[in-house]
């Protein structure tokens, strides 16, 4: 049987950092710690680490027409290279009705350290056969974007703020 299809969406990720106290190896200091950004980056509550470096995050309930949807993905991320890393290896949608388990996301993202503070990008994605009808690809890109939009807030509010009480409690 064929692969599904997928729709994908990337956004590029940016926390600028002038502070002079901030430099980049600092900035790699902390994205090297793994587990503390990764958190920062989610809601704490929703999340179980299983192991280093791997995670269980259940998100808040989506209503989807009649249904409520509850993705729960198992995450894996990783220093490599002088970036985190961090992609989802599963995805379960609990609360889709029958016929419509075959729907899969996934996500990708890489964060690292530059002159100016942080950067990298992230990339979600839809798969299922759902994706053939028209309809079906647009409201798979409306909510693809709704995901990169939660991923850019969570890197302005939630990793900023981390990130400023690890280096010392400095404003950036």
């Amino acid at each position: 049987m064929a692969d599904p299809p997928a729709l994908l969406r990337r956004r590029e990720l940016s926390l600028p950092v002038t502070a002079a106290w901030a430099s980049r190896e600092r900035l790699l200091a902390y994205l090297a710690q793994v587990d503390r950004p990764l958190t920062a980056l989610l809601a704490r509550e929703r999340l179980t680490a299983v192991a280093p470096g791997a995670f269980t995050y259940r998100s808040n309930p989506h209503q989807v027409l009649r249904w409520k949807v509850v993705p729960t993905l198992t995450l894996r991320a990783r220093w490599e290279s002088e970036q985190l890393e961090v992609r989802s290896t599963s995805c379960r949608l609990v609360g889709l009705m029958q016929g419509m388990d075959s729907l899969g996301f996934t996500l990708e993202a890489v964060l690292g350290a530059e002159e100016t503070g942080l950067g990298g990008w992230a990339e979600v994605g839809l798969h299922s056969r759902l994706l053939t009808n028209p309809i079906g690809r647009r409201v798979g890109t409306l909510a693809l974007e709704a995901v990169l939009d939660r991923i850019e807030r969570r890197v302005g509010r939630g990793l900023r703020k981390d990130l400023g009480a690890w280096l010392g409690g400095g404003k950036f």
